[in-house]
């Protein structure tokens, strides 16, 4: 198995593949009126550089939770049969609390994730957001039960490739539970805030400061098209604002020249 080189070649070869994933995804959205947005450095990128970020190597869509939990019961009849819909209930090995499509017969092994027994293959994230309380004792328990299910949930990895003696003992200790346990301590997010009218949204299964602080929930609502590498997708309609609460002010002002680099970084990807 040899080592995956980020070429400029390489690194476009893959965007395509993820661009594939991203127009089947808009497809079946459109067709069952599913609304979505594409999220995080896919959204920057359609608005600082019409497509992807030229370092990024993945896409990222969010739905609020209720057209979530239809696009994973719709995609069991209109998903294309070469992808496959990755969850922790249709891949007993996969640990994430959001869903990936993945491309069947392809192979991609993120660096530091070689533990894991999932399912791989090049991939796209979609993330469901919740209601969450704004702030008080409601805010704070909802975030740390939000971050110790993740951190459960990392546990394999960080076992193994954490930084620090302490830290890889931490998630040596969290690893002797039952990921279903992590998955529980979500499911309980979602039912205690789901019938109550919450301004915020964010999702359980990621720790980014943005998804902490949570994001409006009409811009997962009001919706428009918006142009990612020729095709069209959905973006909020105050994309500005999203992005400013996603990134600051100066969001349109790339990062210096050796801050350019893929975030995941892939040890091995057959196409």
């Amino acid at each position: 198995m040899g080592k995956f080189e980020y070429t400029q070649e390489n690194l476009r070869k893959l965007q395509l593949v993820e661009l594939e994933m991203l127009k089947e995804l808009d497809m079946i959205c459109r067709k069952n009126n599913i609304k979505y947005i594409i999220d995080s450095g896919t959204l920057l990128g359609a608005v600082r550089h019409g497509g992807f970020i030229p370092w990024d190597d993945d896409v990222d869509v969010s739905m609020l939770r209720e057209d979530y939990d239809k696009f994973c019961r719709v995609c069991k009849t209109d998903l294309d049969k070469k992808y496959f819909l990755q969850t922790h209930k249709t891949d007993k090995g996969y640990r994430w609390e959001y869903a990936r499509i993945l491309k069947n017969g392809t192979v991609y092994i993120r660096k530091d994730h070689e533990e894991l027994k999932s399912r791989n293959g090049i991939f796209i994230d979609i993330f469901p957001r919740d209601n969450v309380p704004e702030n008080g004792m409601g805010y704070h328990f909802c975030n740390s039960l939000s971050w110790l299910c993740r951190k459960m949930l990392y546990s394999e990895v960080g076992e193994h490739h954490a930084k620090g003696t302490w830290n890889k003992v931490g998630f040596a200790f969290l690893n002797l539970f039952p990921k279903s346990l992590a998955h529980k301590g979500v499911e309980y997010l979602v039912r205690k805030y789901k019938d109550i009218e919450t301004e915020k949204v964010r999702s359980f299964g990621w720790g980014s400061r943005a998804e902490t602080k949570g994001y409006r929930k009409e811009w997962c609502v009001d919706t428009c098209d918006i142009v990612f590498e020729g095709i069209t997708v959905k973006a909020p309609v105050k994309t500005h604002e999203y992005l400013v609460h996603a990134f600051g002010e100066d969001y349109m002002t790339p990062p210096p020249e050796d801050k350019r680099q893929p975030i995941h970084t892939a040890k091995y990807i057959k196409f």
